[in-house]
């Protein structure tokens, strides 16, 4: 009975430690590189909208502070803009807004995380 025992929490402890180490790649698997922007927005582009506020997606053209160059970031649904203390959505942002970006490299494209307008 006694070696039932061991061997009943032996399996258990190894079950554990897998899923624990399964839970800790999974969340480390993404490898891509988060950018950091700032600049003024020069261009929205809104693909679709739902019903329902922040189910928009599509894109800002955004000119990088430091260097004159542009960039065309992603946005997703439910990805996060923020103006001092309020949520916004991509309609409400406006041309010639400054903003901080930061954002990642997904297939091709670059995706924004977050967004917040100054």
């Amino acid at each position: 009975m006694k070696r039932v025992r061991t061997l009943l929490v032996l399996l258990l402890c190894t079950a554990l430690s897998l899923a624990l180490g399964s839970c800790v790649t999974a969340g480390s698997g993404s490898s891509q590189k988060v950018r950091l922007y700032e600049g003024q927005i020069r261009a929205i582009n809104i693909d679709k909208c739902g019903l329902k506020p922040g189910t928009c997606e599509g894109s800002i053209t955004l000119a990088i502070a430091d260097g004159g160059q542009e960039v065309t970031l992603a946005i997703k649904p439910q990805t996060w803009l923020k103006r001092g203390d309020q949520f916004v959505t991509i309609d409400q942002l406006g041309v010639g807004n400054y903003v901080k970006v930061e954002a990642v490299q997904l297939s091709g494209q670059l995706l924004l995380r977050w967004l917040y307008v100054f």
